[in-house]
C-alpha cells in the first residue's frame, strides 16, 4: 500500500510539474515484484502519453538486479538450481522455478565463459598444471580430471589461464590444451610445475621446448610410499627429505640424481618395483628446481603452491554429487578463479623478484 500510494503521489507530482494539457493519469498496470519475505502486487501508475517512470520501480529493478546476482553466487557456491530457488523463496517469498535459475545464471555463465577464452599475456615465468577430479554426467556418471593451469605474470601477480578437461590423459590431450593456449596468445614459458602426468612431457616439448619443466616431488613420495609397508613408509620418507632438499645451496642436479638412485636402490631389495623407478630416464626433472634461487625453490618444487585455489573448489564442488555434464563442472571452478583472481591474486609474490631467470623473463 505504501509502495503503491508512493509511485501515484510521484505520478500526480509528474503531471503537475510537466503541465501538458495531452497528457493525464491513465490507470494502473499490475505487476509482482519481489520483496523481502513476500512478494509485492503493485499497481504502477501509467500516464496516457507512456513517459512516466517511477523513481522506486527503478529501485526495486536495482533490487531484481541484486537477486539475480545472488542466485548466480549461489549456484556458483555450489548449490543446485533446486537448491538456489528454495533459498531465494525463503528469503524474498518469490517462488523462482529451476528454469527461471537456469535463465538468471545463463549469462553469468557466458561471462565465465568469455573470461576463459580471454587473451592472455606473450609471456609466463611460471606455469603450474594441477587437478581436480568431479563426478560428471555423460551417458553415465564417471569421475573425470579437470585441469587447471595457474601463471606468474612478468608484474609477478598471479592469473588463472585455463580449465580444461582431461578425460583421459594423453600426448594429444595435453597437446590441445597447449596449443589453445598459444592460440590465446602466449609465446614463452620459462618453467612448467606439474604432476607427472601422462603425455605431458612430450607436449611440452613440442610447444614450448625451450622451457624448464619441473615435476612435483609431493606426488612422486606420495606414489612411492604406496609401495610400501606401513611400517617401512617414514624410513622412506626420512630419506628421501635429504635427497630433495630445496634450502641446500647445491645445484647440482646430477649429483642429486644419483643419490635418489643410490636411496632407492637401497630399498628395492625388500621392494623390486623401486628399481624400476629409479630406472627412469626423467628423474633429473624432479630437481629442475635446483636451477632457480633458494628462496623460491619451495615454491616451485610441487604444484602445492596453488592449494589455496584447490581448497576453494573443494569447498565449492563436495556439496554437488555429480555435474550435469562437463561445461557445468568449468563454469563452477571459472567461477571460483575469478572470485580469487580479484580478490587475492592482484598482489605480487616478491620472492620471484630474487631469481634472475624469473626476472629475464620478466622484462622480456
Amino acid at each position: 500500500m505504501l509502495i503503491n500510494a508512493l509511485m501515484q503521489s510521484e505520478r500526480s507530482e509528474y503531471l503537475r510539474q510537466q503541465n501538458n494539457p495531452n497528457n493525464k493519469a491513465n490507470g494502473y498496470r499490475p505487476r509482482k515484484k519481489a520483496g523481502l519475505k513476500r512478494a509485492l502486487n503493485l499497481a504502477i501508475p501509467r500516464d496516457r502519453l507512456g513517459l512516466f517512470k517511477p523513481v522506486i520501480l527503478g529501485m526495486l529493478q536495482q533490487e531484481q538486479e541484486r537477486i539475480n546476482q545472488l542466485a548466480f553466487s549461489l549456484y556458483g557456491s555450489g548449490l543446485s538450481t533446486s537448491q538456489t530457488s528454495r533459498i531465494l523463496e525463503e528469503t524474498f517469498g518469490q517462488k523462482y522455478s529451476k528454469a527461471s535459475i537456469t535463465n538468471i545464471t545463463k549469462e553469468c555463465k557466458e561471462n565465465i565463459k568469455l573470461w576463459l577464452e580471454r587473451p592472455l599475456d606473450k609471456v609466463y615465468p611460471v606455469l603450474f598444471i594441477d587437478a581436480h577430479f568431479l563426478k560428471v554426467r555423460r551417458a553415465t556418471v564417471a569421475t573425470e580430471a579437470f585441469y587447471v593451469v595457474l601463471g606468474l605474470k612478468q608484474d609477478l601477480t598471479r592469473e588463472v589461464l585455463t580449465i580444461a578437461g582431461v578425460p583421459t590423459e594423453s600426448a594429444s590431450g595435453w597437446e590441445d590444451v597447449l596449443e589453445k593456449l598459444k592460440e590465446r596468445g602466449v609465446k614463452k614459458v620459462g618453467l612448467f610445475v606439474s604432476d607427472d602426468l601422462k603425455g605431458i612431457d612430450t607436449a611440452v616439448e613440442k610447444h614450448f621446448p625451450s622451457s624448464d619443466h619441473q615435476k612435483c616431488i609431493v606426488h612422486f613420495k606420495r606414489n612411492i610410499v604406496k609401495k610400501l609397508r606401513k611400517q617401512d613408509r617414514e624410513e622412506l620418507l626420512k630419506a628421501l627429505k635429504n635427497v630433495f632438499e630445496p634450502d641446500s645451496l647445491s645445484d647440482d642436479i646430477e649429483a642429486q640424481v644419483d643419490y635418489l638412485k643410490q636411496t632407492l636402490g637401497s630399498f628395492s631389495k625388500y621392494y623390486p618395483s623401486l628399481k624400476q623407478t629409479s630406472q627412469r630416464d626423467d628423474l633429473f626433472k624432479y630437481f629442475t628446481y635446483l636451477k632457480y634461487d633458494v628462496s623460491v625453490r619451495r615454491m616451485i618444487y610441487s604444484t602445492n603452491w596453488i592449494e589455496r585455489f584447490n581448497k576453494s573448489v573443494k569447498r565449492t564442488t563436495k556439496i554437488r554429487n555429480s555435474f550435469p555434464n562437463p561445461e557445468s563442472a568449468i563454469v563452477l571452478i571459472g567461477y571460483v578463479a575469478m572470485e580469487l583472481v580479484e580478490n587475492h591474486y592482484s598482489y605480487p609474490i616478491t620472492a620471484f623478484a630474487n631469481d634472475k631467470k624469473i626476472i629475464e623473463l620478466s622484462n622480456i
